[in-house]
């Protein structure tokens, strides 16, 4: 009396053989997911430290906004008492007083790793200190995501992000230090 349940030899045989085949083909696959696994953490990591570029960045454009609303004020009220003194000088018959500079904002970042809004046309800058566009400074802090996403740098701690800010803009062929 067999049963269906038994095998004879030669068919275990050729489900292992089978099993083995299947296993062969999992193989890559499960290395594959494995190696991604492993990765995990260190993804995780780069992607912390890129989330940690966009909160300084975002905290330096709403510092950037509140300066730049400034500046706009001081050049509308610059402009407003030229004119009521132009207005006064010719009603004299004297010359009149040319309009001054507009003053233009931008980012100051120094090789501490301050970064703060600035006069981009203020005659006192501080030598060693970057001084470029709000602009620039959003393509280098993603130029600087990029890399930490690479995993080309890697940070230590959030005070060290803003110098290498710092780093990568006095890189850029654009710009020197106090320019």
């Amino acid at each position: 009396m067999s049963n269906q349940r038994e095998w004879s030899l030669d068919n275990f045989l050729n489900e292992l053989r089978q099993l083995r085949k299947s296993l062969e083909q999992l193989g890559p696959s499960y290395m594959a997911a494995l190696d991604r696994v492993t990765q995990m953490p260190v993804e995780f990591d780069r992607r912390w430290w890129s989330s940690r570029v966009d909160r300084l960045t975002e905290k330096v454009r709403v510092d950037y906004q509140k300066y730049q609303a400034q500046t706009e004020r001081a050049n509308l009220l610059g402009k407003f008492v030229t004119s009521l003194t132009d207005v006064v000088l010719k009603a004299g018959r004297m010359e009149p007083v040319p309009l001054p500079n507009s003053l233009k904002s931008g980012i100051s970042i120094s090789p501490f790793g301050n970064i703060a809004p600035t006069l981009l046309n203020d005659p006192s800058r501080q030598s060693g200190v970057l001084y470029i566009k709000f602009e620039e400074f959003e393509a280098i802090a993603q130029r600087l995501k990029g890399e930490i996403l690479k995993g080309a740098v890697v940070p230590k701690n959030e005070d060290e992000i803003p110098r290498l800010i710092f780093r990568l803009a006095a890189k850029s062929p654009e710009k020197s230090p106090g320019e």
